[in-house]
């Protein structure tokens, strides 16, 4: 039977990383699924999805946690399809803290579930207006009142953008 593996990693950033984890993953029988990892502030941070059997599952959890210099934990993940398409939504406002917070605040008031999250600043050249932006993949409900939700995201800020896609 599949297992699903979820594993999140932390360390100081250096060449070969994922050379080293993508052969543990492949010596024992794992499939990498997905993952999501770069290097913030010289600290390399990810995390990765795994399939693998189920008789290859301690054996492979053991050698990733050998991995020198590398923080690891592990969960297992549910068995379901990762290829679904989710709504994307794409939001673009100027730098200030407590964007994200904003945001989710009126995900939740509308019911919306957010699946994975991008975030990134454009640091303009001699501007003290950086650009914030962030990609979000969502699962939304059934009854979602696409207007409403659009009126609550750009009453966030006069100069937030905001452009769903794939739904």
């Amino acid at each position: 039977m599949l297992k699903q593996l979820i594993v999140t990693l932390i360390g100081d950033d250096k060449s070969g990383l994922i050379n080293n984890l993508s052969h543990v993953v492949a010596e024992h029988k794992g499939n990498w699924l997905a993952s999501n990892m770069s290097e913030l502030a010289g600290q390399f941070a990810g995390i990765l999805q795994i399939s693998v059997e189920d008789e290859y599952y301690r054996d492979l959890c053991e050698a990733l946690s050998l991995i020198p210099g590398l923080t690891i934990n592990f969960a297992e993940g549910k068995n379901q399809s990762i290829w679904q398409q989710s709504p994307c939504l794409i939001i673009q406002d100027r730098d200030r803290p407590g964007i994200i917070h904003e945001v989710s605040q009126v995900l939740t008031q509308h019911g919306i579930e957010l699946k994975a999250i991008t975030t990134h600043c454009k640091d303009l050249w001699q501007s003290d207006n950086n650009q914030f932006y962030a990609k979000l993949k969502l699962a939304l409900p059934d009854n979602l009142d696409h207007d409403k939700f659009h009126v609550a995201l750009t009453n966030i800020s006069a100069t937030l953008e905001a452009e769903m896609t794939g739904f």
